[in-house]
């Protein structure tokens, strides 16, 4: 029985004395809305040199900013060059159809052509017979 004693584990829960030895006191939390907001719409303050997103009135961060905006600038500058690639490569597979219409077309005025010297020579056959 002894054993098992030795084996049990107490936890001790923390105590509000424990609490206070924190030296870090967190007030002003961010709201909902202000953790989602996407800051697009800003004012800056050249005289508090404070910029302050007239959505949600969160006080922003200048650096955070900045760099927020140039990661858009690149996921937009690398969206350009896809949507480049793909313009390009449309516009071969368009001019490959382009040709292959103009084939087909020639072919088709090839047919037609040979069925009238088909039809012409099916009539002068018959002329031929009668005669």
């Amino acid at each position: 029985m002894k054993n098992e004693v030795d084996n049990v584990i107490t936890l001790v829960q923390p105590k509000s004395e424990e609490e206070g030895l924190l030296n870090v006191v967190i007030t002003d939390r961010k709201s909902g809305e202000q953790k989602c907001c996407q800051h697009i719409r800003t004012t800056i303050s050249e005289v508090n040199r404070t910029i302050i997103c007239d959505r949600c009135g969160l006080a922003l961060d200048p650096f955070e900013l900045v760099l927020d905006r140039a990661r858009n600038g690149e996921n937009i500058v690398s969206e350009i060059k896809s949507l480049y690639a793909r313009r390009d490569a449309l516009r071969e597979s368009v001019a490959k159809l382009e040709r292959e219409e103009k084939n087909a077309k020639a072919r088709l005025r090839a047919a037609r052509t040979a069925i009238l010297f088909a039809e012409n020579d099916l009539k002068n056959t018959e002329q031929g017979i009668k005669q």
